[in-house]
C-alpha cells in the first residue's frame, strides 16, 4: 500500500495536534490505522532505565507511563506489563532500545513458530495483530518509547516502502511526545506561580496582544465578577472607561512588540479607575514569553498582575518558594536578583559564588517556565 506525500502529511498534522490535545491521541492512531491498512497501532511509553543494561532480559520489567490504542483494548496494557511482556518476540532484540529502531516480525522470529506461540494465541489475536512491527527508541535516560503498527493475519508485513514512511513518521511521533511533556510541564509551572500569586493578594492575567484572557488566577476571576472598573468580555481583558482602555492596549503592545522580546523590559505600570469611586487597581504589565506549539493559537503574551489597595493583605508572605517548586537556596537568589543591579550583586550579597548563582538563575527559570529577570520580578511575590 502506497502512502503518498498528502497522506503522509495528514498523519503528521494529526500526531501534533494531538501532543497539544486539539484531539486525542486514540484519533490520530486510528488515521495512522487506516492509512497504513493496519488493525492496530499503539504508542507506548515505559520505564525501563539504562541502568537495567546489566540485567538478563527476563529480569527487565518495564512499567507503563502512558499508553494510546487505535481500538478500545483497555485490558491489553495490564496484560502485557502484567505478563506478557516476558514472551514479547521482539523483547531479547531490544530489551532496552539506546538507538532508534525499526523491525518487523519476521526479523524476530519464524512467523509459523509466532502463529502457534502463547503471545499470539492469548495475547496479540485480542487485537487481530499477527504482522507486528515495532520501533523503539530512548525517549531520555528513564523512558523508552514503542511504536506498534500491527497488520492481522489475513494481511501481509509492511513492505520496505511503507516501513520508511512508518519510520519517517516515528520521529514525528517522539518530536510530538517531548512537545506534549513540555506543555505539561510549563502547565503546571504557571499553575503554581498563579496559585503564589493567588496567595499574596495579587490577581494575575496572561493575555495576548489583543488583550485576550489566555489564564487567569481565582484573585482575577473575582475582580471581573465585581466589574468595578477591571473585566472579561468576549475572553478579553476590559479596563473600565476609553482613558483605561488605551493605557492597557499601548501596554501590551509595547511590551510584547517583537524588539520587547529581545531587550530586558522593565514593568509597565497602570493604575486602572474604579467605577464605585475606590483607589485604582495597580497594574503591572511583564512581557512573558509563551511558546507556541503547532496548530495552538496562543502567541506573544504579557502578564498583567493587579493589586487591590482596598483590599485586606495577608499577614505573612509564607513559604511562597516551596510553593513555586523551589529549594531555599534558589528561592533567596530568586528574591535577591530581583531587587539586585546583576548576578555579580546577588553573589556579593549571599556570599556565593557567581557560577552558584549563574547555577541557581538558570534552574529557576526552568521551573518556573520564563527567560528573564522581568518576567521573575513579576511572578515572585513581595519582590515590588
Amino acid at each position: 500500500m502506497v502512502i503518498d506525500r498528502q497522506t503522509f502529511d495528514a498523519l503528521v498534522e494529526q500526531v501534533y495536534r494531538a501532543s497539544t490535545s486539539e484531539i486525542t491521541w486514540e484519533s490520530a492512531l486510528r488515521s495512522i490505522a487506516s492509512a497504513f491498512d493496519a488493525s492496530f497501532a499503539a504508542i507506548v511509553l515505559e520505564r525501563c532505565e539504562l541502568s537495567q543494561i546489566r540485567l538478563d532480559p527476563s529480569e527487565i520489567t518495564p512499567e507503563p507511563v502512558a499508553v494510546h490504542m487505535s481500538s478500545d483494548l483497555d485490558e491489553l496494557p495490564d496484560l502485557y506489563f502484567n505478563y506478557y511482556h516476558r514472551i514479547d518476540p521482539f523483547r531479547l532484540s531490544v530489551p532496552i532500545a539506546f538507538a532508534p529502531s525499526i523491525m518487523r516480525l519476521q526479523e524476530v522470529c519464524d512467523p509459523e513458530d509466532f502463529a502457534r506461540s502463547e503471545y499470539y494465541q492469548d495475547f496479540a489475536k485480542r487485537a487481530d495483530s499477527f504482522h507486528l512491527t515495532r520501533f523503539t527508541s530512548r525517549f531520555d535516560a528513564k523512558l523508552q518509547l514503542k511504536v506498534m503498527l500491527n497488520r492481522s493475519e489475513q494481511g501481509r508485513p509492511l513492505d520496505d516502502l511503507e516501513l520508511a514512511r512508518f519510520d519517517s513518521l516515528t520521529t514525528h511521533i517522539m518530536r510530538a511526545l517531548k512537545v506534549e511533556r513540555q506543555i505539561t510541564q510549563m502547565g503546571a509551572t504557571m499553575d503554581a506561580a498563579f496559585d503564589a500569586l493567588n496567595q499574596i493578594g495579587r490577581a494575575a492575567f496572561l493575555v495576548d496582544r489583543n488583550g485576550r484572557v489566555v489564564r487567569m488566577n481565582a484573585l482575577a476571576e473575582a475582580i471581573c465578577d465585581a466589574d468595578d472598573g477591571l473585566t472579561v468580555r468576549n475572553n478579553r481583558l476590559i479596563a473600565g472607561g476609553p482613558e483605561g482602555q488605551k493605557k492597557l492596549r499601548e501596554a501590551l503592545a509595547r511590551q510584547i512588540s517583537e524588539d520587547a522580546m529581545d531587550r530586558a523590559s522593565e514593568p509597565a505600570a497602570i493604575a486602572f479607575e474604579r467605577t464605585s469611586g475606590g483607589r485604582p487597581y495597580m497594574a503591572e504589565v511583564t512581557p512573558f514569553e509563551f511558546e507556541s506549539y503547532w496548530t495552538t493559537e496562543v502567541m506573544a503574551t504579557a502578564l498583567v498582575t493587579i493589586s487591590d489597595p482596598d483590599a485586606l493583605r495577608p499577614q505573612t508572605t509564607g513559604d511562597w518558594g516551596k510553593a513555586l517548586g523551589l529549594t531555599r537556596g534558589e528561592w533567596r537568589v530568586a528574591t535577591t536578583l530581583v531587587n539586585s543591579r546583576d548576578e555579580g550583586e546577588v553573589a556579593e550579597t549571599l556570599g556565593i559564588s557567581l557560577n552558584t548563582v549563574k547555577t541557581h538563575r538558570k534552574r529557576i527559570y526552568a521551573k518556573l517556565g520564563i527567560h528573564r529577570r522581568a518576567e521573575l520580578t513579576a511572578i515572585l511575590p513581595g519582590s515590588r
